[in-house]
């Protein structure tokens, strides 16, 4: 294997790591928790990677932080998966042909895709089913996540961006 390739490896296993960290800091009991809501960490991580990668590796880890917020949801498996695979593609075509890659459209980004994916649990799990008082689970539940993960979201991005710099730099030398 020739150095560049052994450095895209090691740079995508880097994100790997740093995905699963945010994870298990976001499932944690107590870490981050203001007023009974945690934080949505490994969204904002995927997006950030696909405004720097792309659409390819954003699908890739967009579908990545879906099954990890699967795996520490309520939601039928696979739900968040689908839905952040196409937030991830989404974003990273987004970055290429749109928008520059900055902080405040990354934060734009993230606000869209954390909404979207909330919308979409509350209508297919709570709204559907004709429930009472539901509003309460999209004001007091779903909507201070959203919020809440947008205003951490530039932790997981100067991570995202200083291990992508990181790499750059040696892949340019």
């Amino acid at each position: 294997m020739n150095e560049k390739l052994r450095l895209r490896i090691a740079q995508q296993g880097v994100y790997v790591l740093l995905l699963g960290v945010l994870y298990v800091l976001q499932t944690t009991p107590g870490f981050l928790q203001v007023g009974g809501v945690r934080p949505n960490l490994v969204v904002p991580a995927a997006i950030c990677i696909a405004m720097l990668e792309g659409e390819f590796f954003g699908g890739i880890y967009g579908a990545l932080a879906g099954v990890l917020c699967d795996l520490g949801g309520m939601s039928i498996f696979g739900f968040n998966g689908i839905i952040l695979l196409a937030a991830g593609v989404a974003a990273g075509l987004a970055f290429i042909y749109l928008l520059r890659p900055c902080l405040a459209n990354f934060l734009l980004v993230t606000l869209g895709a954390l909404a979207a994916r909330g919308l979409l649990d509350y209508f297919f799990n709570y709204y559907m089913w004709g429930y009472n008082q539901v509003w309460r689970v999209l004001a007091l539940e779903i909507l201070p996540v959203v919020a809440y993960s947008t205003l951490l979201a530039p932790l997981p991005y100067l991570l995202c961006r200083w291990v992508y710099g990181r790499f750059r730099q040696r892949l340019e030398d």
